[in-house]
């Protein structure tokens, strides 16, 4: 007896990741003739017709479509808090064991010419809210990237700068090693120090305030996705002395999950000593934040989705 087998597939996946099909069809001819084996492979295909029109009508109903996500290998670049990869720049995330299970600490978009981050994205919820450590203030090399790629205390110190946080040390106080990650330089921009300390401080505490914060309150959100910044671009920074890099602007990109909707706001400030008014004066939306950087945020929502949370602000939602 010979057996010949034959395996057509037809497989289609939504691009966002929350609905997958998949169809295999097996076909075995066990000495059959021509015209029984193109009898098979007419009803193979009108199965596949109808698998297709099925997938079509969910699409219509579900528009899943998400033509600017991440694309590739890499573990973490297509988690909703990551922005599009830039080809110039190392893409990292930090994990840390907590009770045996991974923890995701932050993820870093670095750019080794400018030695200084592109963004740094991160998110709080119920793993990782809750303040069980103080501040290490253990400013220290990044042991993942050569000491000549980020600046060091000496550079940003000696040229009038403080070392302000990126991920900022009281958005990670859930693990000791978590802390501890955010001293590393690559996460340490050169601030001044009236900024440092100002509204951008102040945003800081808006989000990460013990219980009551954005990020930390679980009546506000279930998850709190953050991408923050220093302008890096062409033209977005200066530099001084022997800090090569110093942003001429600072950027905080916000997407709130809470019950299944989704909810985003953006904050850009220029970087000086004094900034007049609140931090509810310099929210603008997404979209235009995105203008401003070149940055796509929240990439990797469906596209329907991403339009609509970063078009608009909900000032009730943010509370302003």
């Amino acid at each position: 007896m010979r057996i010949n087998t034959l395996f057509f597939a037809n497989s289609s996946r939504y691009s966002a990741g929350l609905h997958e099909q998949q169809h295999k069809y097996r076909i075995i001819i066990v000495n059959m003739n021509v015209k029984n084996i193109l009898y098979i492979l007419i009803s193979v295909i009108a199965i596949t017709s109808c698998s297709n029109e099925e997938t079509s009508e969910n699409k219509s109903s579900i528009d899943l479509t998400n033509i600017n996500a991440n694309i590739g290998g890499e573990k973490y670049a297509h988690r909703l808090e990551i922005p599009a990869l830039n080809d110039d720049d190392y893409f990292l995330t930090r994990t840390t064991l907590v009770n045996g299970k991974e923890n995701i600490t932050y993820s870093i978009s670095f750019n080794s010419e400018r030695q200084h981050s592109r963004w740094v994205a991160f998110t709080f919820d119920s793993s990782n809210r809750n303040k069980k450590v103080g501040r290490s203030d253990n400013f220290q090399p990044d042991p993942d990237f050569l000491g000549e790629y980020t600046m060091t205390s000496k550079q940003i110190n000696n040229n009038g700068y403080q070392r302000g946080h990126l991920v900022a040390s009281y958005d990670r106080v859930y693990s000791r090693e978590a802390n501890e990650q955010t001293f590393y330089m690559s996460n340490i921009s050169p601030q001044i120090g009236k900024f440092n300390t100002g509204l951008w401080n102040d945003l800081e505490y808006k989000i990460n305030e013990a219980g009551a914060g954005w990020g930390c309150n679980p009546n506000f959100a279930d998850t709190l996705y953050v991408v923050k910044g220093g302008t890096i671009a062409e033209g977005q920074y200066t530099s001084k002395g022997s800090c090569p890099t110093v942003p001429k602007y600072y950027f905080m990109a916000l997407l709130r999950l809470k019950d299944k909707t989704y909810n985003g706001v953006a904050f850009c400030f220029e970087h000086k000593n004094y900034l007049p008014g609140g931090i509810a004066d310099y929210a603008i939306t997404i979209d235009r934040l995105e203008e401003l950087t070149g940055i796509d945020f929240f990439c990797n929502l469906n596209d329907k989705l991403e339009n609509a949370v970063e078009s608009t602000i909900d000032k009730n939602t943010w509370n302003f």
